[in-house]
């Protein structure tokens, strides 16, 4: 991997330091850019263009409308991608984001052939943040020590940063799966297996609670979900962007503090 100072340096502080990502999984531009104005308010350090509004406006709409309003934000496509990793890394880069996260499930090769496209970047901006975060998706890609052995396979492979996603769909089919604390258990046994190497994020409609106990274990990355950090599956972006601030901000004193 060539040096690249910018991206060393973001990866640096999130091993080190918390950061909070709003996860903005909405369906138009416009909402989309002030669910992110609010979070930002609220402390959020990281704006996660989420999937289903990449999906449903497009790539090429989206990022630069993100990367305009947002000049200096660290903006992160989530695109789960599972093949062509190149093509998307290259059309998220061109656009102006500094993170693409894909798919552990779409193997060594995608994961190789993204950290190509992100090191190409690199070369031509030596100023601008690079990254790439491969998410390992629970629980088909479980159990724990599963998790860790796919986590590691993404770090050999080149990616900064990984994530341990709790998918949307079997939350909702399976409620206790959030009540035992199974994205917690897994997240923890992943961190001791990786998180000297580098940053880690957990993501799946995390409560503060939760989060607050993985900070405990030296987690230092989360997802705020659509819930917004509150013990229960409710989406809140259509809040007033007061209140969403209020609930990120509530969400990052009960953690760090």
């Amino acid at each position: 991997m060539p040096h690249h100072p910018a991206s060393a340096q973001l990866i640096d502080r999130l091993k080190r330091r918390f950061s909070f990502q709003i996860s903005v999984d909405v369906n138009t531009i416009d909402l989309g850019l002030t669910v992110a104005t609010a979070a930002l308010a609220g402390g959020a350090d990281i704006i996660e263009m989420g999937t289903p509004l990449l999906k449903t406006q497009g790539v090429a709409n989206v990022v630069p409308a993100f990367r305009k309003r947002f000049p200096d934000a660290i903006l992160l496509a989530d695109m789960k991608t599972m093949d062509g990793g190149g093509g998307e890394a290259r059309a998220v880069y061109s656009g102006g984001a500094n993170v693409i996260d894909f798919l552990a499930l779409s193997g060594v090769d995608s994961a190789k052939a993204i950290c190509a496209v992100r090191d190409e970047f690199r070369k031509a901006n030596p100023n601008m943040p690079r990254l790439v975060f491969a998410d390992v998706m629970i629980p088909h890609q479980g159990p724990a020590a599963q998790a860790g052995e796919i986590a590691q396979r993404m770090i050999d492979a080149g990616v900064d940063a990984v994530g341990i996603h709790l998918q949307v769909d079997t939350r909702r089919a399976n409620p206790k799966l959030i009540e035992n604390d199974y994205l917690g258990e897994v997240a923890r046994a992943v961190f001791e297996r990786v998180g000297k190497q580098v940053p880690m994020q957990v993501v799946g409609g995390l409560h503060a609670a939760q989060a607050k106990k993985l900070a405990k274990s030296g987690v230092r990355g989360f997802v705020i979900s659509s819930n917004m950090g509150v013990a229960d599956g409710t989406a809140r972006y259509n809040l007033p962007p007061d209140e969403i601030r209020k609930l990120v901000a509530s969400f990052i004193a009960e953690v760090s503090g």
